[in-house]
């Protein structure tokens, strides 16, 4: 009875500590769970072949126009190694949570069961001589409660909260990426289609001029060597149609595995717009879009979280200097039974027989507090400080590294847009009088008034013109990814 009216009375003083550690461990592992859309079926297969169509990732076909926000918006969606980042913030935010277990009685509920003999050596001895054999079982139950450690707990909560913040800033930094490289990639194939266009083109030209020379060579009006220059080169056109078609696959290849397609390129029913605008924008001045990139930049805001974790571990090692508080309690309940037997036939109860059982009861309830302080430890307290404050200190320069990594991507990316901006204009002009030229030259040549080199330079010269001035447009939309890529905008 003194038993259960201490035990009563130790609840009543500790149950809404009680309720408070018990609703926020419900919490926990409320929030420790999570679920995932699993990823296609068709990556566990070992037979390519054999997949089934329905296993597959794909796209939806019944949009034929794939834009560029599109594409970008189903890799965020689909791509998964992206994915990879979003699960170690999942993780982050475990180990947050998990941060608050040492604020909480640890309570710990244990089961024993246990059987002794005690048997004489010689059971035919003169001596009197009498065995025991005892059988106990015990549930317990202890709880141990820490109640101050100097604040290590504290420092450890923090340093896990900002890790979630880096790993959250690590997942929009990966994000950042992701759109950028899928707007190169994006932009491959635009320009292969482009390339694809003015290599047929060029074709055309080229077999348009055979057939104008071989009915003039019939009749004798031009020598044989202008009906094999125009078949050389409209197979060198038709070689450089291959190149371009190739680079087409590929880069639908490297878009598809961006957009996490099982398949491994883009279906043929899917369409691309052509070569985007060549007119460009007028951009702001630079300081704005330094000022962006320090504000946005997710990578910048990685670090600087990172060092607020490296600062944490370091404050909590220092606090592992100072003493420890904590409370603990048990409490047990034993029943078991001995069984006394004698060998010698005499009577050990009541002189009625040769044996007798005790059994028996115990309850035990044991409460206190333990103050502990490490006064020396061979050392290693110290050095484990002067490991944390040497994290520290290095993350406290990778932060300034990165810093200064991002002023030079944005000056670079900047100076990038304008330039490729430049190219564009001087091409567009370029392209125009190259074509005004080819044009011209081929009139003299049908008319006899130039040689057949000097043709063969016009056309040339026209087609890489139309070639640079596609790559420069390319250029100049990825020079765009890459000033919102390193401002953050992405």
């Amino acid at each position: 009875m003194a038993f259960y009216n201490q035990a009563k009375g130790f609840y009543e003083m500790n149950k809404k500590r009680i309720a408070a550690a018990l609703t926020l461990s419900g919490l926990v592992v409320l929030a420790g769970c999570t679920s995932y859309p699993k990823p296609p079926v068709a990556v566990s297969r070992s037979a390519f072949t054999s997949i089934p169509g329905a296993e597959h990732q794909k796209l939806d076909i019944t949009q034929k126009l794939l834009t560029l926000e599109d594409a970008q918006n189903l890799a965020v969606q689909n791509n998964p190694d992206f994915k990879t980042s979003y699960f170690a913030v999942v993780g982050a935010r475990a180990a947050y949570y998990a941060a608050f277990a040492p604020y909480m009685p640890t309570i710990t509920a244990g089961y024993s069961i246990q059987q002794s003999f005690n048997e004489p050596n010689n059971v035919y001895s003169n001596n009197r001589r009498t065995g025991a054999r005892t059988f106990e079982n015990t549930p317990s139950v202890s709880a141990n409660w820490l109640l101050f450690d100097s604040f290590v707990r504290e420092m450890n909560l923090l340093a896990a909260r900002h890790n979630w913040k880096q790993s959250e800033a690590l997942e929009l930094d990966a994000r950042r990426i992701l759109i950028r490289t899928v707007a190169y990639t994006y932009n491959d194939i635009l320009l292969a289609e482009a390339q694809i266009k003015i290599a047929m083109e060029n074709m055309k030209f080229q077999n348009s001029q055979l057939k104008e020379n071989e009915l003039k060579f019939e009749v004798g009006a031009v020598p044989l060597s202008d009906v094999l220059n125009f078949k050389a080169y409209y197979n060198s056109a038709e070689s450089d149609l291959y190149t371009a078609q190739y680079s087409l696959a590929a880069s639908k290849y490297a878009l598809a595995q961006l957009l996490g397609l099982t398949e491994g390129t883009i279906p043929d029913e899917i369409q691309f717009p052509g070569v985007p605008s060549p007119d460009g924008e007028v951009l702001s001045s630079l300081a704005v879009y330094l000022d962006t990139a320090l504000a946005n930049r997710p990578d910048l805001k990685a670090y600087r979280e990172a060092l607020e974790v490296a600062k944490y571990n370091y404050w909590g090692s220092i606090c592992s200097f100072g003493p420890t508080v904590s409370f603990n309690a048990s409490l047990g309940y034993t029943a078991g039974q001995t069984r006394n037997k004698a060998y010698d036939g005499t009577s050990l109860r009541n002189n009625e027989g040769g044996s007798n059982t005790r059994k028996y009861e115990t309850f035990t309830f044991n409460y206190g507090g333990t103050v502990s302080w490490e006064l020396f430890s061979g050392g290693e307290t110290f050095f484990t400080m002067r490991r944390y404050q040497a994290a520290m200190l290095q993350s406290d320069y990778t932060l300034a590294n990165t810093w200064l990594t991002v002023i030079s991507e944005v000056r670079t990316a900047y100076d990038n847009y304008l330039t490729c901006l430049k190219q564009v204009k001087i091409s567009q002009k370029s392209l125009e009088l190259y074509r005004k030229i080819r044009d011209l030259v081929e009139e003299e040549y049908r008319a006899g008034n130039t040689e057949l080199t000097r043709l063969n330079e016009a056309q040339r010269d026209f087609v890489n013109a139309e070639t640079s001035l596609a790559t420069y447009v390319i250029n100049m939309h990825n020079a765009k990814a890459q000033l919102m890529a390193a401002t953050g905008e992405y």
